[in-house]
């Protein structure tokens, strides 16, 4: 038996996806790869590639303004008006001018976060996200769907080392865990062995117009823009929990919709519908939610479809689960303090795994037992780091055993 439920209000928001037929204005926020510094001309930039696809499709009808990124600035900068920092210097305060503030002043109809290494060699990981988040939460709080991009590749000063190389991986690994399908990857592909950009525009910073083309194809991948659909999708998570898929998605501004359709595939391509939910046709929030209880084994990759009444279908953006068919997966693990490590597993049965944690050297710097349960398990590893660098994690359980790394800084 399958089950159908509604949620309570009081989530965050998230974004809207959709087709490009009444496509508005993007505000972006950001630095220098969003200011356009690196390809040879402003229409090569992916902003400007943007304003030229979206206006050919829909003339003089989008805007794509990008005068909210400014080059060198670091992810303070794009704070909301009136957060103090923690940092006194001038160049760490918000900008009201080119801030998430101003941003979500101009009205536009999504944002997109785009501050890809500035200062990302001094704050720590757990202080660049705390920014993205309060980026993205407070455009959310506004009613404004928002997007955030992950870290670029860098191969200039201060990113000269293998341990600040490896930390813009990290925080690649680190956005798209937090932000899901609502993280752009700027990083994954753009990046040789060495560690250098693959579409290098000379200064070991910023993409050349072939890279500009990827970032591009990279955002119209991800449909950012919000359409004029009978309803706009605000929230779209799947989590695996006791044999079951999870599925919940959130809607607003609902009118003269059907139905929501509730898709599966194996492989992210082929989808078959699995469910029908009826619409509340309510304008204010709405949340849904619904219990795969015979998921696929492997992967399971779900959309929502919008049916309006005269059959017209919208779609979300996929999400996707993994069964791991009874074996233990070590979703992330990452350093929330110099006294604090936190991992996410996700397993199919109840059971007890030991972890320790190493340094870069080998030597083991603590150990436990705990004990995880069915689906999605969060621990908190209270364990000093004794310094700055490369930490792995290594965890045990029913004979098999998984090693991953984290940077402490």
């Amino acid at each position: 038996m399958k089950y159908l439920s509604a949620l309570l209000p009081g989530i965050l928001f998230f974004c809207a996806i959709n087709s490009v037929s009444a496509q508005k204005k993007l505000a972006i926020v950001g630095s220098s790869t969003s200011a356009c510094t690196g390809p040879s001309i402003i229409d090569s930039c992916y902003v400007g590639r943007l304003r030229a696809y979206f206006n050919k499709q829909v003339p003089d009808d989008t805007t794509i303004d990008n005068g909210f990124a400014s080059g060198g600035y670091n992810c303070y900068r794009g704070m909301p008006t009136g957060y103090v920092p923690p940092h006194p210097e001038a160049n760490f305060q918000p900008d009201p001018i080119r801030n998430i503030t101003a941003a979500i002043a101009s009205n536009p109809n999504v944002i997109l976060v785009n501050y890809p290494t500035n200062d990302y060699d001094i704050l720590p990981v757990d202080s660049i996200l705390f920014c993205l988040r309060t980026m993205r939460n407070t455009a959310i709080q506004a009613g404004i769907p928002c997007f955030v991009t992950t870290s670029q590749p860098r191969t200039s000063y201060p990113f000269i080392t293998s341990v600040s190389k490896a930390k813009l991986a990290e925080l690649k690994d680190s956005i798209l865990l937090e932000f899901g399908s609502f993280a752009i990857d700027f990083y994954t592909g753009l990046i040789n062995s060495d560690s250098s950009i693959r579409y290098d525009a000379g200064d070991g910073t910023h993409m050349n117009d072939i890279g500009h083309d990827s970032l591009f194809e990279r955002v119209l991948r991800e449909n950012i823009f919000l359409a004029t659909l009978p309803a706009s999708f605000l929230q779209f998570n799947t989590i695996y929990k006791n044999n079951t898929n999870i599925i919940s998605w959130a809607t607003a501004k609902e009118t003269d919709v059907y139905n929501y359709e509730i898709q599966r595939s194996e492989d992210g391509r082929s989808f078959s519908k699995i469910a029908t939910v009826k619409a509340n046709n309510n304008f204010g929030n709405n949340q849904y939610q619904y219990t795969d209880d015979q998921p696929l084994k492997g992967w399971n990759y779900y959309k929502i479809v919008i049916v309006d009444r005269d059959g017209k279908k919208h779609t979300s953006p996929v999400m996707s689960v993994h069964i791991s068919s009874g074996k233990l997966e070590l979703v992330k693990a990452f350093a929330n303090s110099s006294s604090q490590v936190i991992v996410a597993f996700q397993n199919n049965n109840t059971q007890n795994v030991q972890l320790q944690i190493l340094n870069n050297m080998g030597m083991v710097i603590s150990s436990a037992t705990r004990r995880i349960e069915a689906g999605t398990t969060t621990l908190y590893l209270n364990t000093a780091l004794p310094g700055n660098g490369i930490y792995h994690i290594k965890v045990t359980a029913a004979g098999e055993s998984m090693v991953r790394s984290f940077i402490k800084n």
